[in-house]
């Protein structure tokens, strides 16, 4: 089975920092504002190519008074993002323009964003966004980022959780990584303390991968019920359906569908213009828009 990844969600202390950061720097459009659905007082920011598809999503939960993160015996780490081949010196110039510090390695670029989340761009072999997933912005099209390519799982015991990515989905460990498809990857890393782990600025929440179909979703729930995994939840979140489980390390992991997508209820052309709630929360909206954490 193959489950490339569809998004990953983060917290983040600095909504306009954030939001300069991922758009200006990194060339991603912001393709939506909404609320976190189970705590309203979140905004929730969604970054992408133009069209938002699954597998360019980048995800943050707005909480201005977040403290600083201490990540411990279980964490989520790092994210991998593919950038076309020969597009590395474009962007080493950039980010040295932008006084963004970075270390390269042959094929590399790695840097922090201002919530001290682990960035890594890596070029790889593929072709570049078709011009239909182009964001408009001062970088050439044949530069863009191309979508999601990793991330790091910290955990106790490698073995327990690479065998539930082994029995729940097929998928194997090869010397600490999982392959996901072609391109995309978890890396499986030990931790080495007791203390737990404190989410914060910075904190991955989840990382989502991407089911092709409701009926593949529900059929993928009853397997992870006979399986006896942690199930937290089976919720459609209106733009996509989705199955949050903990995996035996101690992060939560999801699985998303592919559709409707975000222009269920905006227009492509208006993405991420306002603030927009899913139907089944738009007759709360007075509400939730009074006690909203304001972006700062």
């Amino acid at each position: 089975m193959t489950v490339p990844i569809h998004h990953v969600s983060l917290l983040t202390r600095y909504a306009e920092e954030n939001r300069f950061f991922y758009t200006t720097i990194l060339g991603l459009r912001f393709v939506k504002k909404t609320v976190n659905q189970d705590n309203h007082k979140m905004l929730h920011y969604y970054y992408g190519n133009y069209a938002g598809t699954p597998g360019s999503v980048i995800t943050f939960f707005v909480v201005p008074a977040l403290a600083k993160r201490y990540d411990n015996e279980h964490f989520l780490s790092s994210i991998g993002l593919k950038i076309p081949k020969g597009s590395l010196p474009f962007w080493e110039q950039r980010l040295a323009k932008a006084q963004i510090a970075f270390t390269k390695e042959l094929t590399s670029l790695q840097f922090k964003d201002r919530d001290q989340v682990n960035l890594r761009l890596v070029e790889v072999n593929q072709p570049t966004l078709s011009s239909n997933l182009q964001v408009p912005s001062s970088i050439p099209g044949n530069k863009q980022i191309l979508g999601l390519l990793s991330t790091e799982f910290h955990i106790a015991d490698p073995e327990k959780t690479a065998d539930f990515f082994y029995r729940l989905l097929g998928l194997k460990n090869e010397n600490g990584q999982i392959r996901l498809n072609k391109s995309d990857f978890i890396q499986l890393v030990s931790t080495n303390t007791s203390e737990k782990t404190r989410m914060g600025r910075g904190s991955m929440d989840h990382i989502a991968f991407s089911i092709k179909s409701e009926n593949d979703l529900d059929l993928l729930y009853k397997k992870a019920k006979q399986q006896r995994w942690q199930i937290e939840k089976l919720i459609h979140r209106g733009y996509f359906k989705s199955l949050y489980i903990r995996e035996p390390g101690g992060n939560r992991v999801e699985f998303a569908t592919l559709t409707p997508g975000f222009t269920i209820d905006e227009p492509l052309e208006t993405l991420g213009e306002r603030l927009i709630l899913p139907s089944f929360l738009e007759k709360k909206r007075t509400a939730i828009e009074a006690t909203i954490y304001q972006e700062k």
